[in-house]
């Protein structure tokens, strides 16, 4: 993932989001369980983070991964665009 971060940074910068490389690496859960859910994909973590009956330990982690993940995101002015 912190390969990959350049090119997936590349359509959030037309949005005018810069997001760092540390914070892909925090995404990854969370990002991950979303598309396994709307992709109907359930992989045993899918599963428990969904179940409501416990696995709150799995809940708490993901949650402050997403936190952790979108603390540092920052909008970019128009001129600070780099291309």
């Amino acid at each position: 993932m912190y390969l990959l971060s350049p090119l997936l940074s590349i359509p959030f910068r037309r949005f005018k989001i810069e997001i760092p490389k540390k914070n892909w690496l925090f995404l990854t859960l969370p990002i991950s369980i979303l598309v396994h859910l709307l992709v109907g994909k359930m992989t045993p973590m899918t599963k428990n983070f969904i179940d409501l009956q416990g696995h709150y330990v799995l809940k708490v982690l993901i949650l402050i991964l997403l936190v952790l993940g979108l603390k540092e995101l920052k909008r970019t002015n128009k001129n600070s665009l780099k291309r």
